[in-house]
C-alpha cells in the first residue's frame, strides 16, 4: 500500500506552474478582447462630432451633437441651454448632395434660440455626407418667424458633422 501525503515532487511542481501559466495567459487574452470590445462599444454609443450655429449674426455655442436612427428616421440634435436645432429625416430619403426645402420638406426641422421656437419661411438643408448608420454631415440656412409671434424674425445658418450612435 502506497500512501500519498501530498508531497510536492519536482514533476508535480512543474505541472502546477504550467497549468497556472496557461490559466493566466487565457485570462489575459479574454480580458484584452473584452477591453477592446468595450472600447468599440463605448465609441459607438457616445456622441461625437461638431455643430455650428449663427443666429441673427451671432455665433451660438452648442454642445456635442447627436444622431440616432430609429424606425427609419434619422434624428440629428445640437442643443445647449436655450438654443439649438433638431432635424428629423426619413432615412431612406437621405442622400449625399440632396437639398431639402425647409418650408415644404417632408422632414421635420425645429429651431430654437433663447427659448423661442422659430418656423422657417424660407430655407434649405443640404446633406453633404451620409454613410449609412455611421456619419451624417450637412449645412442649413433659413429665414423665419417666431412661432406665435410673426413680428419676431430670425435669420440662421449652421453646420453639423456627427457620428450616428445607433
Amino acid at each position: 500500500m502506497i500512501v500519498n501525503f501530498g508531497y510536492i515532487t519536482q514533476n508535480n511542481l512543474a505541472q502546477t506552474r504550467m497549468k497556472n501559466t496557461t490559466k493566466i495567459l487565457v485570462l489575459f487574452l479574454v480580458a484584452l478582447m473584452a477591453s477592446s470590445c468595450f472600447k468599440k462599444l463605448k465609441e459607438d454609443l457616445l456622441p461625437s462630432g461638431s455643430a455650428t450655429l449663427i443666429a441673427n449674426g451671432t455665433n451660438v455655442s452648442l454642445g456635442t451633437p447627436t444622431a440616432v436612427t430609429l424606425l427609419g428616421v434619422v434624428t440629428i440634435e445640437a442643443n445647449k441651454d436655450k438654443s439649438g436645432y433638431t432635424i428629423l429625416l426619413n432615412k431612406s430619403g437621405i442622400k449625399e448632395g440632396k437639398t431639402y426645402d425647409l418650408k415644404s420638406s417632408t422632414g421635420v426641422f425645429t429651431f430654437h434660440h433663447d427659448g423661442t421656437f422659430y418656423s422657417p419661411s424660407t430655407g434649405t438643408l443640404e446633406i453633404t455626407k451620409f454613410t449609412d448608420n455611421k456619419i451624417v454631415e450637412g449645412k442649413f440656412s433659413f429665414d423665419g418667424n417666431a412661432i406665435g409671434n410673426t413680428s419676431k424674425k430670425m435669420t440662421a445658418s449652421g453646420t453639423f458633422s456627427v457620428n450616428i450612435i445607433l
